[in-house]
């Protein structure tokens, strides 16, 4: 009688094992064939996103930048504009009326080669220029009409000596503002006039990086001098590498101003 039960319970054994076995094997196809299918997918996910990224590049047009040149023309003038030419850049001249007398022919060519030509005044002189709103006026009225009588061309664009704030009060802005002028000032200062070779463009290029993060459109001023004119290749050249475009300022764009609020104020009248 015993044999019978123990055969009976061996073979219920074989029989347990060979089920189990016929389950394991299907676990272990299942994860094999789970991992064939996920493993593609994800190599597809990447490779869209790759597809996706250097598409969006190529459809991107170039971020603009605003080159602005101050206190010209001068005898280092023909080898900026040789500079922006090479580099398909346009520029903002903001000329001094008596370097545009003494240089007519330096002012006709900016303009032949497509760039922006702007106003300075005539004194450079922040105890003229600022000494009241009628002087200021005049300064840049005079030098608007020699502008024109070169160029044939009336420009309203114009920058004040130094720059807006702190003299420019709101007195200043309605008259200029009353007259047409639309005042510019920068988010961006080389200070090529005092950074020696090609420092100034290192600086410029860490403005230019804060400021892209931040998605504004950087407005450079520099100056019509020898030691920009050495080294913008430079700068022009990180520009294009870096997927910028250098445009002249137009007419009908909105100017850049700095906040004078309670930061501007009267000029003393004593030097």
């Amino acid at each position: 009688m015993k044999k019978p039960i123990l055969f009976i319970f061996l073979a219920c054994l074989v029989i347990l094992y060979a089920c189990q076995s016929d389950f394991d094997g299907d676990q272990r196809e299942s994860r094999t064939n789970n991992s064939a299918i996920t493993t593609p997918n994800k190599k597809s996910e990447t490779d869209n996103q790759t597809s996706l990224k250097s598409n969006h590049s190529q459809e991107n047009t170039k971020r603009t930048v605003y080159l602005t040149f101050d206190d010209g023309p001068t005898a280092a003038t023909s080898e900026i504009l040789a500079a922006l030419h090479q580099f398909h850049a346009t520029a903002t001249f903001f000329m001094l009326e008596p370097s545009m007398k003494e240089s007519p022919e330096v002012v006709e060519q900016i303009v032949e080669e497509g760039h922006a030509v702007g106003l300075h005044g005539v004194t450079h002189d922040i105890y003229h220029f600022y000494q009241s709103e009628q002087a200021a006026l005049e300064e840049m009225t005079t030098a608007q009409k020699t502008l024109q009588q070169i160029t044939g061309v009336q420009s309203n664009l114009i920058r004040t000596p130094y720059g807006s704030v702190p003299y420019l009060t709101e007195s200043f802005r309605k008259v200029l503002d009353s007259n047409g002028f639309k005042v510019w000032d920068w988010n961006v200062d080389s200070s090529d006039w005092s950074l020696s070779d090609e420092e100034y463009v290192d600086s410029v290029i860490g403005q230019i990086e804060k400021l892209d993060k931040a998605g504004v459109t950087p407005i450079i001023l520099m100056h019509d001098k020898q030691n920009t004119a050495d080294h913008l290749s430079i700068l022009l050249t990180y520009l294009s590498e870096h997927g910028f475009q250098a445009r002249k300022i137009e007419e009908d764009i909105q100017p850049y101003n700095f906040n004078c609020y309670q930061r501007c104020h009267r000029l003393s009248t004593q030097k």
